[in-house]
């Protein structure tokens, strides 16, 4: 088999992301329905005007997904500038995210660990560098606590900067009914903790929220997994590497496996 069979994958993500990855889905042989419950939003308050013309505190910044480094460059660009944070060196969870720094920042993260989780950064950057590094950590308004703890276990002082909110997409909440009716996804695809928690928030029907459990559920992330399995998801599926490729890859052996072939 060189591709998928013609399945049904519901797309969950953000529809600043879902694009790439139903495009990825549909060369790969698969029917891509999408129906984002995610989106994200800028963080514009006083206290981040502040922190954007404060860089003189800090030595590093630490971005802990790629959505991070794009809200912080967008309040960089509404109240300070990139200029003024040239200086800092940046750490990256994952090669998404400094993929994503170099193409807005214009210059590669210094500090990125092989492995693609928060735990990994906090831990190998405390073998690498001195305590004594002023940090500002970026994240969202529900980033997990890893990295910040690993830091605080590790000697270092830093400040927290939620650049942006996660915010359920309300008005999608009839489209979701509808396709789990009508289209039958037999593939439920999650990046992320909270857009499970959304999926399941949004269905009306208790007999049809029965139904998604023995679905093929593919996520992102230890964290994805666990909180899949946790909300009652029996046929979960985590890549090895936390990307849309990898995710397409396990669900081709998935299906290969199954077929023998």
């Amino acid at each position: 088999m060189s591709g998928l069979p013609a399945v049904k994958v519901l797309v969950t993500r953000p529809k600043q992301q879902a694009q790439h990855f139903s495009e990825k889905l549909l060369q790969a042989g698969a029917s891509p329905i999408s129906v984002p419950l995610l989106t994200f939003q800028t963080r514009i308050n006083k206290e981040n005007e502040k922190l954007c013309q404060a860089s003189g505190r800090f030595d590093w910044l630490f971005f802990s997904s790629k959505n991070g480094a794009e809200h912080f460059h967008a309040l960089l660009h509404a109240c300070s500038s990139l200029e003024h944070w040239s200086h800092c060196r940046i750490a990256a969870v994952g090669q998404k995210t400094a993929d994503t720094i170099e193409e807005l920042f214009g210059r590669k993260a210094d500090f990125v660990p092989e492995s693609y989780t928060a735990d990994a950064l906090a831990a190998a950057f405390a073998k690498a560098e001195d305590p004594v590094s002023r940090i500002l950590l970026i994240q969202g308004n529900l980033s997990r606590p890893a990295l910040a703890n690993g830091l605080k276990e590790n000697g270092f002082g830093f400040e927290k900067m939620v650049v942006y909110d996660t915010v359920e997409e309300k008005q999608n909440q009839a489209l979701l009914n509808k396709v789990l009716v009508a289209e039958q996804p037999e593939v439920l695809t999650f990046t992320s903790p909270s857009s499970i928690v959304a999926f399941l928030a949004f269905i009306t029907d208790s007999g049809v929220k029965r139904d998604q459990f023995d679905k093929l559920c593919l996520v992102i992330g230890p964290t994805t997994e666990e909180a899949a399995r946790r909300h009652g998801f029996r046929n979960v599926l985590l890549p090895g590497h936390f990307t849309a490729e990898a995710m397409i890859d396990t669900l081709k052996h998935f299906y290969e496996q199954r077929t023998g072939e």
